[in-house]
């Protein structure tokens, strides 16, 4: 084959800034197809010839992508490139073999990470998992993609060619492991990069190994693999209401036939068994009417908080409302409690609380306060000044009582309209009063 051709195909295919895996299987399967008729100037192959290799690849029992990609390239060198006008090519695609996905359950996920004592280890899966990163994404991280102190922290995504892809959430709850990893390791270009070398970018072989390795040593399954992370980010994010065509276009996968692929892939391909009519909507319930709430958790850094916060959040979404509303009380009363802490001297918190229990054990710090009384300590939250008579009458008659009453064992049900007053309530008093 004449070298100059080759160079020319290698050229135009880099200038379309396709990705490296792109390039080197179009150019292959171009190479091979003018071998097999290399008696034939490659630009005088003609369209029958093209079908008759491609037949020839499917007899070997080559895959159906095989076969696909050679069809992408030759309509790239010859109609695109050469402008030959070769047009639909006369053979059919082997059946496409159904594929099945693994995916990793949410607390296999967390047990993945929270095992993890290598921080670079337990850093990568975090932002594979949290922001749906690939390993060739992640691995194209430099030291400046990460957008942590924007008002809405982002992972700048680059594709090989230094182009930016998309901008990948990137949730408050994995910084500080980030910031951890960062001051042991100290990346100064790569994020993360080669042990040998800093100016080296981290092996993809080592991060399967790694993740197989993990998943071994916890016996998970070992169908289990690190393309599996991204597939469970998409179905968890799935199932928590978001729809599959916003997933697949904030990763940029726009297409009908992707689309459909991971349709498949998260929901299979059972036949519809049921009508609404045989089915209770649950109406009353509208997520949108907590995003306030929702966007909180993510502007905390106490975890206990964070979780009981998240929690309220998951039982609101499924309609239990008493549940929710209990969580998001130990939240709440966590917070005054760390307030009334960093406010005032211990030796005047006990003075106020004194007077208003005398039978009180003594406060020595925040967790002394699982001994005091709800009401008792928002009682003393006026006292020092945190809240006002009428704030304090509030969160004791509206939340307070809100809650004692789906926490005793009785058959009462929250009406929504209360529950939604009392998130209000809590986010008014508790978490966006500005308290001197």
């Amino acid at each position: 084959m004449n070298e100059d051709l080759r160079e020319k195909i290698l050229s135009d295919l880099n200038g379309r800034n396709y990705q490296e895996s792109t390039v080197k299987n179009y150019s292959s399967q171009l190479f091979q197809l003018f071998d097999y008729y290399s008696s034939i100037n490659p630009l005088d192959i003609t369209n029958k010839q093209v079908s008759k290799y491609a037949q020839s690849l499917i007899t070997q029992k080559k895959s159906r992508s095989t076969v696909k990609t050679l069809i992408y390239a030759c309509n790239f060198f010859f109609d695109e490139l050469n402008n030959k006008k070769h047009g639909l090519y006369k053979f059919k695609l082997p059946p496409e073999k159904p594929k099945k996905a693994e995916f990793f359950t949410q607390s296999e996920i967390l047990e993945l990470i929270e095992t993890k004592q290598n921080l670079k280890h337990k850093s990568i899966i975090l932002l594979m998992y949290s922001s749906g990163l690939e390993i060739g994404e992640l691995l194209n991280l430099k030291v400046e993609n990460i957008r942590s102190k924007e008002k809405r922290p982002n992972i700048q995504v680059h594709d090989n060619k230094g182009q930016i892809k998309r901008k990948a959430f990137l949730s408050k709850r994995v910084l500080p492991t980030l910031r951890d990893y960062y001051f042991a390791y100290e990346p100064t270009n790569w994020l993360f990069y080669s042990p040998d070398d800093k100016n080296k970018q981290y092996s993809p072989t080592s991060v399967r190994k790694m993740i197989d390795t993990s998943v071994k040593e916890l016996n998970m399954s070992p169908l289990l693999k690190s393309k599996s992370i991204r597939h469970s980010y998409i179905k968890h994010l799935n199932e928590l209401g978001v729809p599959l065509i916003k997933i697949l276009g904030s990763l940029s996968l726009e297409s009908y036939d992707t689309h459909l692929k991971y349709s498949k892939l998260i929901h299979g391909t059972d036949e519809i068994y049921f009508s609404p009519l045989d089915k209770r909507l649950n109406e009353e319930i509208q997520v949108e009417d907590f995003k306030d709430l929702e966007h909180l958790v993510f502007e905390l850094e106490d975890k206990n908080e964070i979780d009981y916060l998240m929690e309220g959040l998951d039982c609101f979404r499924c309609g239990a409302l008493r549940a929710g509303v209990i969580f998001i009380w130990s939240a709440s009363i966590k917070n005054i409690r760390q307030k009334i802490i960093d406010s005032t001297k211990l030796v005047e918190i006990n003075k106020e609380l004194q007077i208003i229990e005398p039978k009180a054990k003594k406060i020595k710090n925040v967790e002394s306060f699982e001994f005091i009384k709800d009401e008792t300590t928002l009682h003393l939250s006026q006292k020092v000044g945190l809240y006002d008579k009428f704030e304090k009458n509030e969160l004791i008659n509206s939340c307070l009582g809100l809650r004692n009453k789906c926490g005793h064992p009785s058959n009462y049900k929250p009406e929504i309209q209360k529950v939604k007053a009392f998130v209000e309530d809590i986010l008014n008093l508790v978490y966006k009063k500005n308290i001197a």
